[in-house]
């Protein structure tokens, strides 16, 4: 229709918007009467799940050491908020999750808690002896950002720490919103983000570093470009209006992050020789082999 990228964009969040505000008037209020306690919810995510929470009729507090979010009680005390609240949601950056979750726990909640971190080793001894104490405790790992209106249609993992309570609620309260709930082990959960996030992010950084060294202005390259480049440019953008902390976090603290990386450096220097060699042979091999792995017709 001849219209820019950049106005589409922009209208598409308009009436994304407009229709959360009339789903916010006209849906059904599941979490009336119910309690809910966001920790770090100054942050971005802690932000969004404060909206989500009360936008189902939730009563929602805030608590975070890092700052104060606009238009919700902020509590200075966590420990009686966080025993007497049915939702705890512990939203805090992933270096900080530790101690924010232990402070919880030390609360002997009576309600449903859990994270919603991107890697698990960190804190998995932490969930799993709550759940040994009877807390009634889950992993979520949301797999989408602060930016997406809601979380229906979108996928939510869930790791069991061994609170089978924990679970059936958690589960409840996602599908409840709408979203993909999948259950993944939580000893699997941080070498699968390796390589469904820490890949995929790495990847994207390696292409804008390796076009910072390349001595070509942006806007030469942009003038010229083709689908494949405006695709991974698209990419890059999307992931550098990001937290520099979160996506460093997710690499340095997950324990796989060295192993995908080798994998990585791996696959490169096969790629550079079966690039560079005169025979297609070995880039033809590389192709088929990539083909058969990701069952692509």
């Amino acid at each position: 229709m001849g219209i820019g990228p950049v106005f589409a964009e922009i209208l598409a969040e308009l009436l994304i918007s407009d229709s959360v505000k009339i789903q916010k008037t006209s849906g059904q209020k599941d979490l009336v009467g119910k309690t809910a306690l966001v920790v770090g919810g100054a942050g971005r995510m802690g932000a969004w799940f404060c909206r989500r929470l009360a936008n189902r009729g939730a009563n929602v507090r805030v608590w975070d050491p890092r700052g104060k979010l606009d238009g919700y009680e902020n509590v200075r005390s966590l420990r009686p908020v966080a025993q007497n609240s049915d939702i705890i949601v512990v939203a805090s950056p992933l270096g900080a999750c530790p101690e924010d979750l232990e402070a919880v726990l030390e609360a002997s909640p009576k309600g449903l808690v859990f994270d919603i971190c991107s890697i698990k080793s960190h804190i998995a001894a932490l969930l799993r002896k709550a759940a040994r104490d009877g807390i009634t405790i889950v992993s979520a790992h949301p797999m989408f950002g602060p930016s997406v209106p809601t979380s229906r249609g979108q996928s939510v993992l869930l790791c069991d720490c061994g609170s089978k309570k924990g679970m059936n609620l958690a589960r409840t309260l996602f599908a409840g919103a709408g979203a993909n709930v999948v259950v993944v082990d939580l000893d699997d959960h941080d070498q699968l983000m390796a390589y469904v996030l820490g890949l995929s992010h790495l990847c994207s950084l390696l292409f804008a570093r390796t076009l910072v060294g390349c001595g070509q202005a942006v806007e030469d390259l942009k003038r010229v470009q083709g689908p494949s480049f405006g695709k991974m440019l698209k990419m890059y953008e999307e992931l550098s209006r990001e937290s520099v902390r979160v996506y460093h976090d997710i690499q340095a603290l997950n324990p796989h992050t060295e192993k995908m990386i080798a994998l990585m450096e791996k696959a490169l220097r096969e790629l550079k020789m079966a690039s560079t060699d005169t025979d297609h042979g070995k880039f033809r091999d590389v192709m088929g082999s990539n083909r058969e792995y990701l069952e692509v017709g």
